[in-house]
This record gives structure tokens, sequence and C-alpha cells, in this order.
């Protein structure tokens, strides 16, 4: 059987017109994958679109994109699309669900459980990030790891191994940013503009979810609930809670990290665990799906009932552990 990537590289060497998707709320893998897949096909002479159904997070802003990331689709449709970082095509969003049924699809991913939608299925649940396959592919095409394309693959690596912290960081993640590194990046400036994104509102909010935080399991699990209440009195919304899970997962004694947050009509959770915890089996029993470590997905039920229900769900996979 012919190897994934090596089809892929033709399909890419054959076809002229590429739209990149990434699942919607796009986090620093998703981002830097379709930014740096973006800068490695027009090195290539391709006619490229980039689309996120929710566009560019403001907490991203400070990377500059030279590329715009509508939330429409554009005129011109297509001859492939390349989904990234998607374990379903839900996860890409509705609007471009019509194109993922009828056109050649690309699905690059590196989730667990991944239905292999697309026409060319490269899922690859070793690698730390899609960032990293996104780099394997540039190598493969003779693209250099510099500039632009560097920079969104090393956001990426950082972003899904928490800085290099997770199990995830293999030598080869460390070899491709020290590859990076080697081509020019600096790493002091790019990680001073990357966390100086904050604003005091969302200290203020941070702070009031963690001051709530609670502890279950004879403290082996930590939880952490974000309100519409808590985001209408501090001016915050969604896209300021990123990270926080991993900050209340290193609690002493802890060992998996719940986040829950109201949504229009859902509780979103995500799930970070250590260890051998296997925190992506609880998010695939309840219909979400991720890593072994990291996981999440979406309830459709009260913030109470949530709880109860993602406490007693964790508890269960850490008597198992």
């Amino acid at each position: 059987m012919t190897p994934p990537l090596k089809l892929i590289v033709e399909r890419i060497r054959e076809t002229d017109n590429f739209l990149i998707v990434s699942h919607v709320s796009p986090d620093g893998d998703a981002l830097g994958s379709m930014l740096a897949m973006g800068e490695l096909l027009r090195a290539l002479d391709k006619h490229v679109t980039l689309f996120n159904e929710s566009g560019l997070p403001d907490r991203f802003t400070w990377l500059k994109p030279k590329w715009d990331i509508p939330r429409e689709l554009p005129a011109t449709e297509p001859e492939t699309v390349i989904v990234l970082d998607c374990g379903s095509p839900e996860r890409a969003g509705s609007v471009i669900a019509p194109w993922l049924a009828s056109k050649p699809v690309i699905n690059i991913d590196h989730h667990l459980g991944n239905p292999m939608f697309g026409t060319l299925n490269w899922v690859e649940q070793r690698a730390s990030s899609v960032g990293e396959m996104i780099g394997m592919l540039a190598r493969k095409l003779g693209m250099p790891l510099a500039g632009l394309l560097g920079e969104y693959v090393y956001l990426a690596l950082v972003s899904d191994t928490g800085d290099f912290r997770f199990n995830n960081t293999r030598p080869e993640t460390l070899e491709m940013a020290a590859e990076i590194l080697r081509l020019g990046l600096l790493p002091g400036p790019f990680h001073e503009q990357m966390q100086s994104t904050g604003t005091l509102d969302q200290l203020r909010m941070r702070g009031t979810v963690i001051q709530q935080a609670s502890l279950h399991a004879q403290g082996r699990i930590t939880l952490i609930a974000f309100t519409r209440d808590i985001f209408e009195r501090t001016g915050t919304g969604p896209e300021d809670t990123e990270g926080l899970v991993n900050t209340v997962l290193y609690v002493r004694g802890v060992q998996v990290a719940i986040s829950l947050r109201e949504e229009e009509d859902r509780i979103k959770f995500s799930l970070r665990s250590k260890g051998s915890v296997n925190v992506q089996a609880v998010a695939a029993r309840l219909g979400g799906g991720g890593h072994r470590n990291a996981a999440g997905g979406h309830l459709f039920m009260d913030m109470d009932q949530a709880k109860t229900l993602m406490v007693e769900a964790v508890s269960a996979e850490l008597a198992t552990a």
C-alpha cells in the first residue's frame, strides 16, 4: 500500500486550487497548521484560500498573519479541500459540510478515532501535532522550515505539546523545533508575544474561576466551570478560557482536570490528564474525542448535571487506571 504522505505529495503536485480548513474555534495547532499549509502551497505557486467558520481568534492577532481567514466560503470552488486537525468532519463546522461531501478531501489529523472521512487520509496518532505533520510534508516537498512557514509550524508544536512538556513530545518533535531555530526563529520574542495577549478582564475572570475550583475523588480530580454569569460580570467570553484547564491540572495529587464551559445550548467539556490516565476514552464514551492526555466534547444538559456526570465518568476511568 502506498504511504498516505506520498499520495498527498502527488495530489498536491497535480492540483492547483486548494481550500484549507481546520476545526472551528482554532487553537494554536489548528491555526498554525492552516497558516503553514498556506505558506507551503503558496511557495509551490498554488492557488490557496483559507477558511474557518469562526475566523481568527483575538488571542492570535499578534501573529499578524498575511493570510485572510474568512468565515464565508469563497465564490470559486476549489479542486481539493484540505482538512486539518479535525477528529471528525463535523469539527470543521456546518458551512463547509456540503463541500466535504462532494469534493476531494485531504484529511490530515492526529486524533485517536478519526473516522478517515477524506478521499486521502493521513492520520498519525503518534505526531505531537498536525503542525508537526505539515513540517514533515514540507520536508517531503523540499521546502525548508524557514520564515513564516517555520514560525507557523513552531506555533503548532508548542501549542499542542504545552511548550514541550506533554507526553506527546517526541525526539522527532524536538528535532523539528531545533531545525526551525537553526533556520532563524528566535524563541524569546516569539514566546513573549504569544504570552502577552491577556487583558485585565481575562485575569479577573480566571481568578474568579480558580477561586471556585473544586476537588473530587479524594483529590485526584479538579474541576473548574466557566458560566455565562461569570463571562457577563467580567466582560469576557469563551475565547478567553484557553489553557486554564492545564493550570489546574498541576494541583498536587490531581491526575485529571475537568473544565466545563457554558455555551448557548450546551456545555463544552475539556479534560487533561497526567501519565497513563486515558481521558480520550472518557470523552469518546460521551460522544467527544481527542488524545490520551487531552480530550473534549459537548454535553446537552445544564451545568450542575454536567458536573455530576463528568466527575462520575472520570472517577470510573481512574478506578481502572
